[in-house]
């Protein structure tokens, strides 16, 4: 089957013309929206969760009928944390319907990093993900931007040892955390490397990052070196910040974030998105923050409405750009009726906000 990108009848631009006109101050017709369907985009191709994540094809596909029936601003199908984790060695677990969760984790104790080889891009499924990314990239070109999603360090550490191994390990060894951290570091930018052969941007999520994970001191210690090493890099192999996104409550660290060079930051919504974009207005962009659960999974057609409204007045103030998303990746059970009245919203006030009419 001949794939082809092809725009929603309800937008005007495609994402990589309405990105040139929104940072060359020229005319536009909504601002850029994600609606973060991650696993959703299985039912789009008739394909279960497990399916659709392993194999290229129904990635691709799925990808490609997503942007059709939505044309959200961006693509992108991995790694993920869960597919540079199996690269490491971890065994996951991929449910017919569901999310994917860690089996078996590759290490048992932090002191057995010693015995972790540098991933390369034939480990685990990498490759998979990487000729989709290139796939999609060629499908894209001129059309929409693509990207691929690294994982935050501490997170991907997590998944290699353990939640609680690790959180321990980092009261009791600090030095051997950042030992595996380093290590960590260096399988990222390993795919870093392969991905920006691509030319596609990069996008970074930290859950375990969060203030609700850990103090801002263990932020400070653990994952702000780390996540500020592999943005530089990214910036360096690219010439394009990364998105930054974390879970949870971040706002006592964020004076951390704030010396990071991310290019986006995304919020949960947990967060407060006012007082976010006010702290952040003249030094990143924010994404944000509808809640996928109460709001838009659960919601009504105008309790979607109210908060995209409150949302996007928010993310005016921000002087980098606003980026209109929800603060987690939608559930499963999310009906494809509140996802448009999600993407609708977003067509019919963003702009009307953005230019003082609303």
């Amino acid at each position: 089957m001949k794939l082809k990108l092809e725009l929603n009848p309800k937008d005007k631009m495609t994402p990589i013309e309405r990105a040139k006109a929104i940072s060359n101050g020229d005319d536009y017709d909504r601002i850029a929206i994600d609606p973060f369907l991650g696993e959703i985009k299985a039912r789009y191709i008739g394909k279960n969760t497990r399916e659709y994540w392993l194999s290229e094809d129904n990635l691709v596909e799925a990808e490609v009928k997503a942007f059709n029936r939505f044309s959200a601003d961006g693509m992108g199908v991995g790694p993920n944390a869960y597919g540079i984790a199996e690269a490491i060695g971890i065994i996951p677990y991929y449910p017919e319907q569901g999310l994917i969760y860690v089996e078996k984790h590759k290490i048992d104790a932090i002191e057995e990093v010693d015995n972790l080889d540098i991933i390369n891009l034939d480990s685990g499924n990498l490759r998979m993900y990487y000729n989709a990314t290139a796939r999609l990239r060629e499908l894209g070109d001129g059309i929409c931007p693509v990207g691929a999603s690294l994982s935050g360090p501490l997170t991907l550490a997590a998944f290699v040892l353990g939640t609680e191994k690790l959180l321990k390990a980092m009261i009791r060894k600090p030095d051997q955390v950042h030992k595996f951290l380093k290590y960590i570091e260096e399988c990222l930018k390993l795919v870093v490397d392969e991905f920006s052969k691509l030319d596609i941007s990069f996008s970074m999520a930290d859950p375990i990052a969060s203030n609700t994970m850990i103090s801002p001191r263990m932020y400070k210690k653990y994952a702000f070196p780390y996540s500020k090493n592999i943005c530089d890099y990214v910036i360096e192999k690219t010439g394009k910040a990364p998105s930054y996104h974390v879970c949870g409550n971040t706002e006592k660290s964020w004076e951390d974030i704030k010396k990071i060079d991310f290019g986006l930051f995304s919020i949960d919504n947990e967060m407060d998105i006012e007082k976010t974009c006010e702290f952040f207005k003249t030094t990143h962009a924010i994404a944000g923050n509808v809640d996928p659960v109460a709001i838009i999974c659960n919601g009504t057609k105008d309790m979607i409405e109210q908060e995209v409204i409150r949302c996007i007045k928010a993310g005016k103030k921000c002087e980098k750009g606003y980026v209109l998303t929800p603060g987690c990746n939608l559930p499963l059970s999310t009906s494809d009726e509140n996802i448009d009245a999600f993407m609708d919203a977003g067509r019919k006030y963003s702009k009307k906000i953005m230019d003082g009419k609303i």
